[in-house]
Parts: structure tokens; C-alpha cells; sequence
């Protein structure tokens, strides 16, 4: 597999890779019993709606700043320093056992949340920055495999260290995951650019922003951070949904949903290898491809097809995923990929979170297939949207534009800030 082979080359990209595979798995052990321990202290649907709404709005503050800081400071130490902010808040879970305490238990997630906004856009503007640029497709490839791996081994590995060793022992494993991830990190020796401008590197963020608003492609990529998350969001309550009621399979039937899940994730990235540098309809048909998948899901007979439905989605969104974040990190200057990175972050979160509230109250209204159909009917018209737009572009010439233009608009404003 040529994706192993090429994985083998990058001996940094390894680093981040383990790290991301430790951190992840940790992750899943505490939202796993976080959400266990909400419900037991409260048994409150509403506490645990607070909690989502809670960890939603640290991406709305900080993912963008979270950006800007790794496109003006050491990606390796910002990395560090979250893992190492997120192991003392990790433990403060350990102290909640009475409901008077939830307040502890929002103030952790928060903490966490907060984490997250500034990791997340900085490790993946990591990635171009260690590895070759004829090589993003495989690594991003192999990200899809660490999606897969940390839902099939987190989620449910975590429910069952929750229920045979209690929830404190999921909040401590997770402490110690932050502690292995921050010692990988630690070894990063990621290469200097030294062809980007220093004038360029330092410049305010808001260069980038004004630069990003008015790039046709860069527009595209918005557009589709924003609509995506209207589709998944809705699918992440569907998801559950099938198991629980539709199917009548109980908890065991959400474990096994979401392991297929994961599975869908980690096939995607055996199928990448077959991928030609064709990314921008790669990254279209398999988004009307994950559309047609949610449209059997949704007259599925049985729950075993309704499981093979779920890894033919999956599998078609990994795809569309890895060619979707090639075709970015390959048009964005380095310099500002985390600039942008933790945009999207904002835009998609922000959206996922109020979809997946917006999917609950559609349950309300519509019967589950129904629902279900409509979500399939929503990706491939957001498909065509996407192939309209794209058929409007030149890539080749936009992406030279937006690197001159990212370059003059620096240049101006440092030559304004020496004046003064």
C-alpha cells in the first residue's frame, strides 16, 4: 500500500501521527463518560444540551486566533502547550460526584473546548509543513485512518473502562494520553521555510482575512466549510437514531454503528491510493457518492445493511475529505494555512453544533427515514452547487493571484507600519 510506503518516508509526519492517534483515543474516553456522568448526577437532557452548547463556544472564540498564532509562532510549541493546559482541567473531572458540582463539569469542558480550538487548526497546518507537497494525498489519507481508529477504539473502549473502572479512570487515562501526545510533539523537528517572507509571516491577521474574502477558491472552500456541517450535523442525530429506534438495537447497536463508522474511515484510505491528481471532482462525486449512501441508509430493511449503508457513507466522506484538504493545503501559501485552518475550524463547528440541535427538532417533525432521505437529497444538491462553482475557477491562476496578492498586501502594511 503505497500510502504505508510513503508514511514510512516521513519520519516527522510519524510524530504528529502518534500523537494524534494517543490524543484522540484519550478524547474519546472522556466524552464517552463525560456524557455518563452528566446524565447520572442529573439525569437531565438539558444539562447535557448545555454542555454541547458549552463546548461550542470556544471555536466561535478562539479557532481563528488559535490560527493566526501558528502562522506567526512555533506550530511544535503551541501544540505542546495545549496538551500540556489540558492535563490539570482533564483532572478537575475527578472532583465532580455530586450535582452541585456540574458547574465543574462545564468549567472543565469549556477548558477543554478551549484546547481544542487552538489545536486543532495548528495540527493541521502542521501537517504541509512537515511533509513533502507530492505527498499530502497519502498523509491526508492516512488522518482519514486516525478518524477511523479513534471512533472504533475510543468510543467503545471507553465505554467499557467507564463501566468496569468508573468514569474518573477514563478522565485520568485522558490526562495521560495529553502527557504521551506532548512527549511525541516534544521530538518534532519540523524544516524551516526559508523562501517565506518575514514581513509576510508577521503581518495581522486581517491581511489574510481581507486577501481570503475576495479569492474566488478560497470563497469555494468557505462555502463548503459552511454547508457541509448543515448535512452532518443533521446525520449525527440520525445516526443514533437508527440504532435506538428505527432498528430497535439498543446501545449495542449505537457501538456497532459507530465502529462502522470508523471502519468507513479507515478503508477510504486504502481506496486512496487509486486517486488521481483530479481532486476537485474527486472531492465532488464522492460527496454526491456519501448522498446516495444516506439515501439506502434511509430505506435500509435491515439493520445490517443499514451497518454496510453507514460504512459505504463513511468511506465515500473519507475520500471526499482527503482530496477536499489536499486540494487546500495545496493552494494556500504555507504561511497562512493556520490563518485559514482555524476559520474553518470556527465556520464548521459553529454550524455542526447548531445543525446537530436543528436535527433534534427536525426528529420532532419528521419520521427518521424521512429525515434520513431528505439529508441524502441535501448532499448531492449541495453537490451540484459545488460543481457550479468549481467549474468557474482557474486553479493554476487563482492561486497565483492569491499568493501575490497575500505578498503585496503584507508589503503595503509594513511599509505604513515603518513610516510611522
Amino acid at each position: 500500500m503505497k500510502n504505508w510506503g510513503i508514511w514510512k518516508q516521513e519520519n516527522e509526519y510519524k510524530k504528529l501521527f502518534y500523537s494524534g492517534i494517543i490524543n484522540g483515543i484519550g478524547n474519546r474516553f472522556t466524552q464517552v463518560a463525560l456524557l455518563a456522568l452528566i446524565y447520572q448526577i442529573t439525569h437531565s437532557a438539558f444539562a447535557i444540551g448545555l454542555l454541547f452548547l458549552i463546548r461550542l463556544l470556544p471555536f466561535l472564540l478562539m479557532a481563528p486566533l488559535g490560527g493566526a498564532l501558528a502562522d506567526r509562532m512555533s506550530k511544535k510549541y503551541i501544540l505542546i502547550s495545549v496538551e500540556v493546559f489540558r492535563i490539570p482541567i482533564i483532572l478537575l473531572l475527578t472532583l465532580v460526584n455530586e450535582p452541585h458540582q456540574l458547574w465543574i463539569i462545564y468549567v472543565s469542558s469549556f477548558g477543554l473546548a478551549l484546547g481544542e480550538a487552538i489545536y486543532a487548526p495548528t495540527r493541521k497546518a502542521t501537517i504541509p509543513a512537515l511533509v513533502r507537497k507530492d505527498h499530502l494525498l497519502h498523509v491526508n489519507a492516512i488522518e482519514q485512518i486516525i478518524m477511523g481508529l479513534v471512533l472504533i477504539i475510543g468510543s467503545t473502549t471507553g465505554g467499557v473502562i467507564s463501566y468496569l473502572f468508573g468514569m474518573d479512570t477514563a478522565f485520568i487515562l485522558n490526562a495521560i494520553t495529553f502527557v504521551i501526545s506532548a512527549l511525541f510533539l516534544s521530538s518534532l523537528n519540523p524544516p524551516a521555510h526559508p523562501n517565506v517572507s518575514k514581513s509576510l509571516v508577521s503581518s495581522s491577521p486581517k491581511v489574510s482575512y481581507k486577501i481570503f474574502f475576495k479569492s474566488p477558491v478560497l470563497l469555494v472552500f468557505l462555502f463548503i466549510c459552511f454547508t457541509m456541517p448543515i448535512a452532518n450535523g443533521i446525520d449525527n442525530v440520525l445516526i443514533s437514531i437508527y440504532a435506538l429506534d428505527v432498528f430497535q438495537m439498543g446501545d449495542l447497536g449505537v457501538g456497532l454503528i459507530y465502529g462502522c463508522l470508523g471502519l468507513g474511515f479507515v478503508l477510504s484510505s486504502f481506496f486512496s491510493d487509486r486517486m488521481s491528481g483530479k481532486l476537485v471532482p474527486i472531492t465532488v462525486i464522492f460527496i454526491a457518492i456519501e448522498g446516495i449512501g444516506h439515501l439506502f441508509l434511509s430505506v435500509s430493511p435491515t439493520f445490517f445493511l443499514a451497518l454496510c449503508s453507514v460504512v459505504f457513507i463513511t468511506l465515500a466522506g473519507g475520500m471526499s475529505n482527503i482530496s477536499f484538504d489536499t486540494l487546500v493545503m495545496k493552494t494556500i501559501p504555507h504561511n497562512r494555512q493556520g490563518t485559514f485552518f482555524g476559520l474553518t475550524e470556527m465556520i464548521t463547528n459553529v454550524t455542526l453544533g447548531i445543525f446537530i440541535a436543528v436535527g433534534g427538532l427536525l426528529l420532532e417533525v419528521f419520521e427518521p427515514r424521512v429525515l434520513g432521505g431528505i439529508v441524502g437529497l441535501l448532499y448531492i444538491g449541495f453537490t451540484i452547487i459545488y460543481a457550479i462553482m468549481f467549474k468557474q475557477i482557474n486553479f493554476l491562476k487563482e492561486k497565483r493571484n492569491l499568493h501575490h496578492l497575500l505578498i503585496k498586501k503584507t508589503e503595503i502594511k509594513s511599509r505604513k507600519a515603518k513610516s510611522r
